[in-house]
């Protein structure tokens, strides 16, 4: 009975109440969508930087993290490691890299690049590289033609170079002897991380390790691809139980920064809509106040006919619940129905591009929040509405029922 009294009490003033829903509603509509669009950039910079930068796990011999010199290669128990990379059920696809930097010069300019040393057909299942190739900018490596070369658009940019043009690549051997070679451009790749395009190129694998005087087993880094993102700490695990003498990093370990944002990102957003709630706790306590003020007579002559403090405060604490929960409910809805639609169209901010791709971001945002996020927002507006009764309470339960019942 005391749950139907407090729902028809909050409507006894229906527009006070109308007020502070609306205000509920639009401050958690505003948070959701705000969330939204935060988480689902995140997830979208984690994905593409899996995806096309690191993948899931990285090997390396320890010392070339050190220093990046292509002689510390992976040439222990190579068999034993690509048994093992071909077992595991979680791993989807991995491939080994020859990685190093270098110089990359063309006729107008040069500059410092990445190289990667890659198999044309493994690298294609363990990085979308080949798949940021448009139309129009030529094609992936097909392993066929001698010394050709993917470099990103914004370095061919950089370099005053085109489809089909020459760059010479200049780079020390595992001997520590400056050597190069000439390299034909034949595709021209575009990711939303220009930093990365301006410092990434990739060869065949088979054409770069004679030049390093590298034997045809050796390599710099496995990158490993798995089919659920969720088994990462765990192949890790197994990888580095067996193979000691490697570093086995994850995706987190090889970018810290897009980590770091990973980890954090729910703990932000929990944080900001606790900011919302409790802004929005104080309008709730101001409001149950008033109510109390308004009906003393009535909570007196209660108290006096019987009805018990644990009763009296449960339900003005119902009626601070019912008032924070309605206004929730509302603004969640439609917080979610525009993360839904966003989500299908995109939120395009192309007229930002080129800042947004400087830190890695796509210039088109797609909202995105799991049903955990719900879940744990309506906790959270239930202790509010909770927290924000008490203080009313308290002061409904002080009065003296003698007193009360003679106001006017």
């Amino acid at each position: 009975m005391i749950w139907i009294i407090a729902w028809k009490n909050i409507w006894r003033n229906k527009v006070r109440s109308l007020v502070v829903i609306m205000a509920i509603t639009c401050g958690l509509f505003g948070g959701v969508f705000s969330s939204a669009v935060m988480k689902g950039t995140g997830e979208q910079r984690i994905k593409e930087a899996v995806s096309r930068e690191t993948a899931h796990i990285q090997l390396h011999n320890p010392k070339y993290i050190e220093d990046n010199e292509v002689k510390y290669t992976i040439d222990d128990q190579p068999a034993e490691l690509t048994a093992m990379l071909d077992s595991l059920p979680q791993i989807g696809a991995w491939s080994s890299r020859i990685k190093f930097p270098a110089m990359a010069s063309s006729a107008n300019a040069s500059t410092g690049v990445m190289i990667y040393g890659v198999d044309p057909e493994k690298g294609r299942m363990v990085s979308e590289i080949s798949a940021m190739i448009c139309d129009s900018c030529g094609t992936y490596l097909d392993g066929e033609r001698k010394n050709q070369i993917v470099v990103g658009q914004a370095l061919a940019h950089k370099l005053k170079l085109r489809l089909r043009s020459k760059i010479v690549l200049t780079f020390q051997d595992i001997n520590g002897n400056l050597t190069g070679a000439a390299f034909r451009i034949c595709g021209l790749y575009r990711t939303n991380n220009s930093v990365f395009d301006e410092m990434s190129v990739f060869v065949a694998k088979a054409d770069i390790a004679p030049l390093l005087a590298m034997d045809a087993g050796e390599f710099q880094e496995v990158a490993v691809r798995l089919t659920d993102a969720d088994e990462m700490n765990q192949v890790q695990q197994e990888l580095a139980d067996r193979f000691p003498e490697l570093l086995v990093r994850t995706w987190k370990q090889v970018d810290p920064l897009v980590g770091v944002m990973a980890d954090f990102m729910d703990v932000w957003l929990y944080m900001f809509m606790a900011i919302i709630l409790l802004a929005l706790g104080f309008g709730i306590i101001n409001t149950m106040l008033m109510v109390i003020l308004e009906r003393t007579r009535e909570l007196g002559m209660l108290t006096a006919i019987g009805m018990n403090k644990r009763r009296v405060f449960l339900m003005i604490m119902l009626e601070s619940v019912y008032l924070s929960l309605t206004g929730a409910l509302i603004g969640m809805a439609l917080g979610y129905l525009l993360t839904i639609w966003t989500a299908y169209t995109g939120i395009d901010l192309s007229n930002f591009a080129q800042g947004l791709e400087k830190i890695g971001y796509s210039p088109i945002l797609y909202p995105y929040l799991d049903v955990k996020f719900f879940i744990t927002l309506t906790v959270m507006v239930i202790l509010i509405g909770i927290l924000a009764s008490i203080y009313p309470a308290r002061k409904a339960l002080k009065l003296n029922p003698a007193e009360a019942v003679r106001t006017e």
